[in-house]
Parts: C-alpha cells; sequence; structure tokens
C-alpha cells in the first residue's frame, strides 16, 4: 500500500512538472542541476553539511505541519504514518547520497528526528486566530491579515523567543529564518479578482503598494530583532542584515512570481514552483543573481497578466 501511495505522489508530482511548460521545466531542471553540484561541492565540509541537514529537515517540518491529507491518511490507512516517513525520506535522499559520499555521518544522525516528526501533530488546533494583531496590519494586506491569522501560533512564539533570547548569536538569526520562510505562504493562493479590482490602481501601482507593504511589514517585525541582536552582537552585524535584505529579495520574488501566472482565487503549480525554486536560489547566494533576473522577467509577465484586470485604470 505505502509503495501504490507513494506512485500516486509521484505522478501527481509528473503532472505538475508538465503543467509548467516545457521552458520552465528545461530551466528547472537545469538549477536543479546546478543546485546539486553546489550541494556536492559544499556538504563535503563538517559544518556546511550540518546546516543543511538541519535547514532540510526544517522544510520537512513545515511541509508535515501544512499537509492537508493527514486526516485521510489516517482514516484509511493503519500505517500511515510510515507512509509519511517513507514520502520525507525519497524527499531526503538526495542528500542523504550526498552525506553518504562525504561520509558525514554525523549529519546523518540529524535525519532520525524524521521518526520524531512524523509522530507529531504540529498544526495548531486553532488553525486560524483572530487578535488584536491583525487590526494593526493595513487593510490593503490582506495577505498578512489572513497569513498572520492561520500563523499566529508560529509567528508569536518564534518572535518573543527570539527577543528574549537575542544575546545568543543564533537567536535572532533563526528566527528571521524561520520568519522569512514562513511569509511565503502569504502569497501561495491567488485571489478573486474583484479583491484586485478594488485597489483601484493600474498594474504597475498596484505592484509596488505590494512590494511596499511587504518591505514595510517585514521591517517591523524584524528589525526590533535585529536591533537586539546589535545590541550584543555588534561584532557580526552584517549576519542579520544580510539575512534581512535577501529575505526582501525573495519575497519580492515571490511577489512577482505570484501574478505573473495568476489564476483567481486558485494556487497556480507554475507559481509555486517557480517560487520554490526562487526560495532555494535565494539561501544560497550564489544564486542570488539568478533571482534578481527572474525577477525582472516575471515582473514584465505580471505587468502583463494583470492588464487583463486592471485596463481601465492604465
Amino acid at each position: 500500500m505505502v509503495k501504490a501511495l507513494l506512485i500516486i505522489r509521484l505522478k501527481q508530482i509528473y503532472r505538475e512538472l508538465i503543467g509548467i511548460g516545457l521552458i520552465r521545466l528545461v530551466f528547472l531542471i537545469a538549477l536543479i542541476g546546478f543546485l546539486g553540484l553546489f550541494l556536492y561541492t559544499n556538504t563535503s565540509d563538517k559544518t556546511t553539511s550540518q546546516l543543511v541537514s538541519i535547514g532540510l529537515l526544517f522544510l520537512i517540518s513545515i511541509l508535515h505541519s501544512r499537509r492537508g491529507d493527514k486526516l485521510f491518511l489516517k482514516s484509511h490507512f493503519s500505517n500511515y504514518k510510515l507512509f509519511l516517513f517513507s514520502e520525507y525520506a525519497v524527499i531526503s535522499s538526495p542528500i542523504l547520497l550526498l552525506l553518504v559520499v562525504h561520509r558525514q555521518w554525523g549529519s546523518l544522525i540529524y535525519f532520525l528526528s524524521l521518526i520524531l516528526i512524523v509522530h507529531l501533530d504540529l498544526k495548531p488546533k486553532y488553525s486560524s486566530l483572530n487578535t488584536k494583531l491583525q487590526s494593526l496590519i493595513p487593510s490593503d494586506s490582506f495577505e498578512w491579515k489572513a497569513g498572520v491569522r492561520k500563523q499566529f501560533f508560529i509567528i508569536v512564539p518564534v518572535w518573543i523567543i527570539s527577543a528574549v533570547t537575542s544575546f545568543f548569536i543564533g537567536s535572532v538569526p533563526i528566527a528571521i529564518f524561520i520568519l522569512g520562510i514562513s511569509i511565503f505562504s502569504f502569497y501561495e493562493k491567488g485571489e478573486t479578482y474583484q479583491m484586485i479590482l478594488s485597489y483601484e490602481l493600474k498594474a504597475k501601482k498596484f505592484l509596488f503598494l505590494k512590494v511596499k507593504r511587504q518591505f514595510q511589514l517585514f521591517s517591523i517585525i524584524t528589525i526590533p530583532l535585529i536591533g537586539l541582536f546589535l545590541i550584543f552582537n555588534f561584532d557580526r552585524w552584517y549576519i542579520p542584515l544580510s539575512e534581512f535584505l535577501i529575505f526582501c529579495f525573495i519575497h519580492i520574488y515571490v511577489i512577482m512570481t505570484k501574478y505573473a501566472f495568476f489564476e483567481p482565487n486558485k494556487k497556480s503549480a507554475a507559481a509555486q514552483t517557480m517560487g520554490g525554486i526562487g526560495v532555494f536560489g535565494g539561501i544560497i547566494p550564489v544564486f542570488l543573481p539568478v533571482v534578481w533576473i527572474l525577477t525582472v522577467w516575471f515582473y514584465i509577465k505580471s505587468i502583463n497578466n494583470l492588464n487583463f484586470y486592471l485596463n481601465d485604470y492604465n
């Protein structure tokens, strides 16, 4: 049964890859190849291999917490946890292979936590929450209002813990990473076209407003943490500032990707795929120029795509 479910999952991935188009598929394969080469070269270092392992496990934890099929699997399959473990093991297999090749046995031990992840219910019992915090967010930033409501129990505890423990050198950078990654989900699904029309702005001004609000709100939650970090670790000032700027670039990229492949009230497979590429590309510094180039490309596509809805305001 586990084998059959994995085959179904692979077929789903295949259909999504076909759906993004030939040119983007070729680009995706090329970028994955460069990413694989980069990881192969750098995972020979002990510290890098540990960071890669921890980063991948963190991403798997996020994936596990946001799965919508856990109740279905639990209801229909007695060994659903074995399926989850098998799926996460398949996802991790390229990294596991690199660690074996470079004999990074210490980093391999981290992946034993996959057993723990599949046994945890990482999704809060209250998936959405209305608080005073949402009322402070501008009404034209509905993505943030909805995102904060859904991820309140991630964003707020991470922020508070980071602020309290900011004297530890790794506390604030880890918090910025978690907050930066969490925000990506705010832009997963396209809004209704009526919501776009309600702005009464032409395409360029609409995108500028989205980017401006994203920068403002992300700055509000991260700059206080950066300030606390600088108080205790001023000699390492470049760590949180670089991380902040990188996430700003990636967030702009994600916004452009969303509207380049915008479909009203839908999750675009192409947007999610290209958005994921940008996330990995931005986190690995050598690929950051690729993110900049793609941002410009998707900005042009976003303008053309949004003009269909906002042509009356040009």
